[in-house]
């Protein structure tokens, strides 16, 4: 029989994983990671824009006055690695695969729903797993970026006292603390899944199943 379980508990534990998830695809695709010291624009220096890197894109305050935003690694991992630092290559293959993993969860806290277990193993538990897997893969990314801060790049943008885990004249941006969150929220996710699993076990579920309810909502 086709039931679907939704409990409070397995709710907060898909909103976690989504809004982790949101959280890490934004901190990977804005340029916000490091943000430069604020430069005019126009003529009077009236106007100020802050240009700043983030994994693979970064904005920059024009010597004629623009702004432009767009990527340095034209060639992927294969770019230079005067361009492109080894470092935030290895940050980006480890957010990407963060992001895939914690995708694939959200799908996963969505099916529990309906099914608790698939080739005699928990779902919510291999779920389990694998987010936290996410969020390692998240911290070693949030770990490797401020390794690359020796690049030139970073010295151009932050002055040439940059060096590994400390921006000299720039700041932390609004990517990283997406970052962050997202990794915070991430284990929390992993964490709540016991709940969730225990919630969908719980007597109340069980017989209202056993009565015929195909959709259960138990806060």
């Amino acid at each position: 029989m086709c039931y679907v379980i939704i409990t409070s508990a397995s709710l907060v534990w898909f909103l976690c994983s989504l809004v982790a998830d949101m959280l890490f695809a934004v901190a990977l695709v804005t340029p916000k990671w490091l943000v430069g010291p604020a430069q005019g624009i126009d003529s009077n220096a009236s106007h100020h824009r802050h240009s700043s890197v983030g994994i693979y894109t970064r904005c920059k305050v024009m010597h004629e006055g623009g702004f432009h935003c767009g990527r340095f690694d034209l060639d992927g991992l294969a770019t230079d690695s005067s361009v492109y630092p080894g470092e935030w290559k290895a940050a980006m293959f480890f957010v990407t695969l963060g992001i895939s993993l914690l995708s694939v969860t959200v799908l996963l806290t969505l099916i529990t729903c309906c099914r608790q277990s698939a080739c005699g193993k928990s779902i919510h538990n291999m779920t389990a797993c694998a987010q936290v897997v996410a969020g390692i893969c998240m911290m070693l990314a949030l770990f490797l970026h401020p390794m690359g801060w020796r690049a030139s790049r970073i010295q151009r943008l932050c002055g040439m006292d940059a060096e590994p885990f400390y921006p000299a004249d720039c700041s932390i941006g609004v990517s990283f603390y997406c970052g962050i969150i997202g990794l915070l929220l991430t284990f929390t996710a992993a964490g709540i899944s016991l709940k969730a699993e225990s919630s969908n076990m719980r007597s109340r579920v069980r017989r209202r199943v056993e009565a015929g309810s195909k959709l259960v909502c138990i806060p």
